[in-house]
């Protein structure tokens, strides 16, 4: 799940407006040490901009992503507002959803706020954003548009008789049997010690013999 998204000024640096979803569940150092390096990575990715700017590049839309041990911060930059969409997320949200909702923010803030963007940048003035935290919660999903919860929807026995079949191996039948509607892909991943990207190509095998609804 989203824990927070923020919209920050890429020219000056100056947070616009931010939605929380829930509160970090880790202690409180950690929360403090989350935010710290998230802010360095937003002036870092700021004093790049503004760099390759100086320099006469052209910049276009881009995106960053920061892994960590417990989250994930994701920053997209929309180049026609000069704005920075960034979230940052349970460790195990889906990185492309993430993304694809900051694009679709940036999309529907720019639609919305392109001449209060211009006046805020005369005066400071934060107001004229405000009601745009009900549509962060609507194209978030509440905060909860990134998360893949895999479900097995057959019962356990038809599952067996698939794999008897040699539909699905016996890795695949452990893996089905752990899609609880609970277990992000990553985590499932842990489990079995192996790289996400090999669950994701056997949760998509499952899901295509609707075994599972990701």
């Amino acid at each position: 799940m989203i824990y927070k998204v923020f919209l920050i000024d890429g020219d000056a640096g100056i947070l616009i407006l931010e939605k929380s979803f829930k509160e970090f569940n880790k202690s409180k150092n950690l929360k403090t040490e989350l935010l710290t390096d998230f802010f360095k990575e937003v002036n870092k990715m700021i004093d790049d901009l503004q760099d390759a700017m100086t320099k006469g590049n052209r910049v276009g839309d881009t995106n960053r992503i920061i892994s960590g041990d417990y989250s994930t911060i994701i920053m997209y930059y929309h180049s026609l507002s000069h704005v920075l969409f960034c979230s940052i997320s349970d460790d195990d949200d889906d990185k492309e959803k993430l993304i694809e909702i900051l694009q679709n923010c940036g999309l529907t803030f720019y639609k919305k706020h392109e001449k209060d963007l211009k006046k805020f940048r005369k005066t400071s003035e934060k107001n004229y954003f405000l009601s745009f935290i009900d549509e962060i919660d609507v194209l978030s999903v509440g905060g909860r548009g990134a998360e893949i919860l895999p479900k097995l929807i057959i019962a356990k026995n038809v599952l067996e008789r698939i794999k008897n079949m040699g539909i699905i191996n016996n890795k695949e039948l452990k893996i089905a049997l752990e899609c609880n509607g609970k277990k992000s892909p990553l985590r499932i991943s842990r489990i079995f010690n192996t790289i996400e990207s090999k669950i994701r190509e056997s949760l998509k095998k499952l899901e295509n013999l609707e075994i599972i609804k990701l």
